[in-house]
């Protein structure tokens, strides 16, 4: 008996932990639920991964491979976001807005933007800075930051860290074997396998980032998915070869390296 009294204990403490670091969303994204964002709008991709120094044609390949995926992290970030209810400018219309905006990414973040909502009726900017790529020999990781920021309140809507990890199936000598799904990407767009791994991987990150988001006051959902448990502000992810995802609650270490 008192065994079983003790196991009853760990697990009561083990789920009042869970639920400390995991809020419901309308705990999570309350000012979400109290402003009511209609349209966002995704900002320049602020990528503070390194390129390599320009001496042999392998770097190129490696720059051009990392200046591709940083690209298909910006173009993808809004699928999710349409998707969930929400409007995004198209891509010629954020050129645009991008084009005219005279302020550094860092005073976006942390000044007055209310006059995207008055002069072109955006509710919210979407920030995402890439800190960096890590490579093993059966794995690519990459490190992100995602914040959205009220262009009324200022408030953060959203502030979220991850490092998300795509697992790559290897051979008997332990070599990595591609994947159809990056095959496929990689004949599409004329790009080498290694970049479509990449291209994949940021892929699945902003889809799995982005959905968390409070579904758009014009979903049908809006009002039904408040009490449901939303993403901690840091966690791990970890993109399986069968194409499954996993979550792993841990402290953000910003340890990544560039290696090739």
């Amino acid at each position: 008996m008192k065994k079983a009294s003790s196991v009853i204990l760990f697990l009561s403490v083990l789920m009042l932990t869970v639920a400390c670091k995991s809020e419901k969303k309308l705990e999570s994204y309350s000012d979400i639920y109290k402003e009511r964002p209609t349209v966002i709008y995704v900002a320049p991709l602020n990528d503070l991964t390194l390129r390599r120094a320009l001496r042999t044609p392998d770097d190129s390949l490696y720059n051009l491979s990392l200046n591709i995926a940083a690209k298909q992290l910006f173009l993808t970030a809004s699928d999710p976001l349409v998707f969930n209810g929400y409007y995004v400018p198209g891509p010629l219309a954020s050129a645009q807005i991008a084009a005219t905006e005279w302020r550094t990414g860092k005073q976006l973040r942390n000044e007055n933007i209310e006059d995207y909502y008055t002069h072109l009726g955006i509710d919210a900017v979407l920030f995402i800075t890439l800190y960096g790529w890590e490579n093993t020999s059966n794995s690519w990781t990459v490190e992100a930051e995602y914040v959205l920021r009220s262009t009324l309140s200022g408030n953060e809507l959203m502030h979220v860290s991850v490092k998300a990890k795509k697992i790559l199936p290897t051979d008997f000598k332990g070599n990595p074997l591609a994947l159809g799904d990056d095959e496929a990407f990689a004949l599409q767009y004329g790009c080498d396998l290694e970049t479509a791994q990449r291209c994949r991987l940021v892929e699945t990150l902003n889809k799995y980032v982005l959905k968390d988001l409070p579904a758009g006051k014009r979903a049908r959902k809006h009002s039904t998915e408040r009490y449901i448990r939303s993403h901690p502000e840091y966690f791990n992810l970890i993109i399986h070869t069968d194409g499954s995802v996993e979550m792993k609650q841990e402290e953000m270490t910003s340890e990544l390296t560039e290696e090739d």
